[in-house]
């Protein structure tokens, strides 16, 4: 299963920069180095906002990065959510 095929289950809101990284070190292993350190960097800026990444948010990064999704598609899954 691709990763943009499991953004479509429903995941909890992550309330601190803690449970978002442990969320992503899951699949720390799936990843390269650098899509790693690209996913780490964007859940640490946006902890510096109050915003914590979920399950759901790092699936579409991962995506993303690995070209299962454009930019539109992942404008279309945050203007339904």
């Amino acid at each position: 299963m691709s990763y943009a095929e499991r953004i479509g289950y429903d995941y909890p809101d992550s309330s601190s920069k803690t449970q978002s990284l442990e969320i992503l070190d899951r699949y720390k292993y799936d990843l390269s180095t650098k899509e790693y350190d690209a996913l780490y960097s964007s859940l640490c800026s946006h902890a510096l906002e109050n915003i914590y990444l979920n399950e759901k948010d790092i699936l579409i990064g991962i995506a993303h990065l690995r070209n299962e999704m454009t930019l539109d598609e992942i404008v279309e899954i945050a203007k339904a959510s």
